[in-house]
C-alpha cells in the first residue's frame, strides 16, 4: 500500500530539514562560536553518548516519576474540590476567596518556600508540581459541573435518575470535556514546574542535567536536556489524547461532530 503524504505534512518535513540544515551550516561556518551554538550533529552525538552511558535514562526516569506523581495527586485533589465547590454553595462561599487568592500566585514563587518546608528531596518537587497542576484542573472542573445543562438533569430526574444517579450519569459526563481540557493544559504546567523544582536542587532529573551542563559549559548537553523536555511534552500530550479517545470514544466523536456542524454553519448558502 502506497504511503501518501498531505501537502502540509510535506511542507512541515521540508521546513524542518531546512531549519536544521541552516543551523548546521551556520555552526560549521565559523560565523558563530560553535561552543555557544553547537551544530545539531554535535548535539545528536552528545545525546547518543548520554543515552549509551545510561545517564540520560536516569535523568529522564527521575523526572517522569516526579511529574507523574505530582500530576496525579494535584489532579485528583483539584477535581474533588472543583466538583464539591460547584455542588455545595456554602463550601464555595467559604473557601473561594482563599482559592482565588492562591491561584493568582505563580507556582514558581513557592519554590523557595517548598524547599524550606520539605527540603531538597522528592517531597518538595512533588508538592510543587501538584500545586501547579491543581489550579487549571480545579477551575475547569468547577466550571464544568456548575454549567451543566439543567434541562438534562430534569430530563434524567423525570426518568427516575435522581440523587447520586443524576450526579454520576448526567453531571459528571457533562463536565468531562472541561475536566479533560484542564488536565491537558496541566500536562505542560507540570513540566514547567518540574524543571524549576529540579533547578533548585536535585541529584537526578532533566532540569538537573541542564543546570550541571551550564556549570561546565556544555551547551550541547543543555540542548539535549531541552530536546528531552520537548519530547516529554509531546509524548505526554499524544498519549493523553490517545487514552481519552480509547477510554471515552464518544468524546472524540462528539468533537468531530461539533467541528462538522460548525463547518456546515459557516458554509455559504
Amino acid at each position: 500500500m502506497a504511503l501518501t503524504l498531505s501537502r502540509n505534512t510535506v511542507a512541515g518535513i521540508v521546513g524542518t530539514l531546512v531549519f536544521f540544515g541552516a543551523w548546521e551550516a551556520l555552526s560549521r561556518s565559523g560565523l558563530v562560536n560553535n561552543v555557544m551554538l553547537p551544530a545539531p550533529s554535535t548535539i545528536a552525538q552528545s545525546g547518543w553518548s548520554l543515552l549509551v552511558d545510561g545517564e540520560l535514562a536516569r535523568h529522564l526516569g527521575a523526572s517522569l516519576l516526579r511529574a507523574a506523581i505530582g500530576f496525579v495527586g494535584g489532579s485528583v485533589l483539584a477535581v474533588a474540590l472543583g466538583v464539591a465547590m460547584a455542588r455545595l454553595p456554602l463550601l464555595h462561599g467559604t473557601i473561594n476567596p482563599l482559592v482565588q487568592m492562591f491561584r493568582a500566585v505563580p507556582s514558581l514563587a513557592f519554590v523557595p518556600l517548598a524547599i524550606f518546608w520539605f527540603g531538597i528531596g522528592e517531597a518538595s518537587k512533588i508538592v510543587l508540581i501538584a500545586w501547579g497542576v491543581f489550579f487549571p484542573v480545579w477551575v475547569n472542573a468547577y466550571i464544568g459541573v456548575r454549567d451543566t445543562n439543567p434541562l438534562l438533569g430534569r430530563a434524567a430526574a423525570s426518568l427516575g435518575a435522581r440523587g447520586w444517579r443524576n450526579f454520576v450519569y448526567v453531571v459528571i459526563p457533562g463536565a468531562l470535556p472541561f475536566i479533560i481540557a484542564g488536565l491537558r493544559v496541566s500536562l505542560s504546567v507540570a513540566l514547567v514546574v518540574l524543571v524549576a523544582a529540579e533547578l533548585a536542587g536535585a541529584a537526578f532529573g532533566v532540569g538537573y542535567l541542564i543546570q550541571m551542563s551550564q556549570q561546565v559549559f556544555r551547551v550541547d548537553q543543555m540542548f539535549v536536556g531541552l530536546i528531552t523536555l520537548g519530547a516529554m511534552g509531546f509524548a505526554a500530550d499524544f498519549l493523553f489524547e490517545r487514552a481519552v479517545r480509547r477510554l471515552l470514544p464518544w468524546y472524540g466523536a462528539e468533537k468531530a461532530g461539533q467541528k462538522g456542524g460548525q463547518t456546515e454553519r459557516t458554509r455559504p448558502a
